[in-house]
């Protein structure tokens, strides 16, 4: 009874023992799996953290990189905008350049238009008043002729009168001495044939005068009517133009930033 008493602690024993072992064994394993639990825990969360860093790194990169881009973007599109309001301004420039040349260009055209017309009617006027002066010259010229044969059939006329008044005269005088008259009364009637003769003489010679004054007169009148009559005519020729003058052309623009353009006229 005794030894069995005895035995029995001694399995119970062994039993708590195993079991103690056991129960430390599973608490060992325990904190193993607690240890590998936390490290994995420390592992996964450092991997995290690094993921996480990389992700930020990513996403500041990627940050840098959109702003880098939308700046550069920026900056080409005020290029862009810059380079187009230059060429809307040179554009601008060379459309009123070409006004400018084309309005040059159609002043010329008018004043070398109304100077062409202007020399034209002092062309026409000029000869007109040359014409005229030459039938005035012509017609003054007749009158001369005919006033110089006026004169000259005067003096053929009184010449002619002349003669017969100096033969008529002689043939007087033969007549009162052939009446054979003689003393004081032969004398008187031989002065008065004389006196006779000499006032039918003064008498042609006047009106010779009179007619040389008269086509004087005439020819005086003429000539100063003629003169009036080229006056006249000269008075009538309009001005004669001098060459005009010319608008030059504009000078060309200066373009923005020295940029060549063609220029293209309308």
């Amino acid at each position: 009874m005794c030894i069995a008493a005895t035995a029995i602690p001694a399995a119970s024993l062994a039993i708590s023992a195993a079991s103690t072992v056991a129960s430390i064994g599973m608490s060992m394993y325990s904190a193993q799996q607690q240890a590998a639990q936390a490290q994995a825990s420390m592992q996964m969360q450092a991997q995290q953290a690094e993921r996480q860093q990389q992700m930020q790194y990513q996403q500041s990169v990627h940050q840098q990189e959109q702003q880098r881009q939308n700046l550069t973007l920026q900056q080409r599109q005020q290029q862009q905008q810059y380079n187009l309001s230059i060429e809307q301004s040179n554009a601008q420039m060379i459309n009123q350049y070409n006004q400018q040349v084309q309005q040059v260009h159609n002043d010329r055209a008018g004043i070398a238009s109304r100077h062409a017309a202007e020399k034209l009617t002092y062309q026409r006027g000029l000869e007109t008043s040359q014409e005229q002066a030459r039938l005035n010259n012509s017609a003054a010229n007749r009158v001369y002729m005919g006033e110089q044969a006026k004169i000259n059939e005067a003096q053929k006329k009184a010449a002619f009168e002349q003669q017969a008044i100096l033969a008529k005269s002689i043939g007087a005088k033969g007549s009162v001495l052939a009446a054979g008259r003689t003393g004081q009364s032969v004398g008187l009637l031989v002065n008065d044939v004389e006196r006779q003769a000499g006032f039918a003489q003064a008498q042609e010679l006047a009106m010779l005068d009179s007619t040389k004054e008269q086509s004087l007169i005439n020819m005086e009148g003429t000539f100063l009517q003629a003169e009036s009559d080229n006056q006249k005519a000269a008075n009538n020729v309009s001005w004669n133009p001098a060459d005009p003058y010319m608008p030059a052309n504009p000078s060309l623009p200066n373009f923005i930033n020295g940029q060549d353009f063609a220029i293209q006229y309308q």
